[in-house]
């Protein structure tokens, strides 16, 4: 039984968390077509927020919409699999955290770099935006727990294929770090970035789409 939010508030959060993920990707190419140079293969998506971006403003409160619909969502997601153990909670947290740290706090703290050496912001930005990343790194490997093989094998080898092309791509982003202008990692650190949000993207959408389902049967029995 679903408690402390509305059915249908459950089901709006995961309409929505469909409709900001596919959004996402789209704002992306849209804010950077409006940045003269912009490469959506060796741009971060960081550099999209930075104080001299012309669309700073728009990408920060889109950032801040975004975190919004994915911290309703980590609530709507422990409200429907509240009964399922400790995973649910943790999970839930790492959604929430998700939200928190690489959508909200990295839209408001820019990522400005100052003759070449990082701003305050940037160091906050970075460091919250990397707790967002590791937490949503970690949910397939909680999920798989709590959708085990044996009762639920298509999702447990999805989490697991996720897990994998998430810590791939997110591994060459950080390899930039070597600083080689000229090296494949650095070159291409834009289309890594792009490949870890897809491939969440995708993840969250599947979750919602399991909460939708779920949330609808309640609907119709409650009817």
């Amino acid at each position: 039984m679903l408690k402390s939010l509305s059915k249908r508030i459950i089901f709006v959060s995961a309409v929505l968390l469909c409709v900001g993920c596919v959004a996402d990707l789209v704002l992306i190419y849209i804010f950077g077509k409006q940045i003269p140079g912009y490469s959506q293969l060796s741009c971060t998506l960081s550099s999209l927020g930075e104080s001299s971006s012309p669309v700073s403003v728009e990408v920060t409160i889109w950032s801040v919409i975004l975190g919004i619909i994915f911290i309703l969502f980590g609530f709507s997601f422990r409200q429907v699999f509240f009964s399922a153990g400790k995973e649910t909670s943790i999970a839930y947290l790492l959604i929430i955290l998700y939200g928190i740290g690489e959508n909200i706090a990295s839209g408001i703290f820019k990522a400005d770099n100052i003759n070449g050496i990082l701003s305050l912001t940037a160091i906050v930005h970075n460091l919250l935006g990397g707790v967002g990343v590791a937490a949503i790194l970690l949910l397939p490997l909680i999920l798989k727990k709590q959708f085990p093989g044996k009762s639920f094998p298509g999702f447990y080898l999805f989490s697991i294929i996720v897990f994998a092309i998430g810590l791939i791509s997110i591994s060459f982003f950080l390899l930039r770090v070597f600083n080689f202008e000229t090296a494949f990692f650095n070159s291409f650190k834009g289309l890594w970035q792009r490949i870890f949000l897809v491939d969440f993207y995708i993840y969250f959408i599947a979750l919602a789409v399991v909460i939708i389902r779920k949330t609808n049967e309640r609907l119709v029995i409650t009817k």
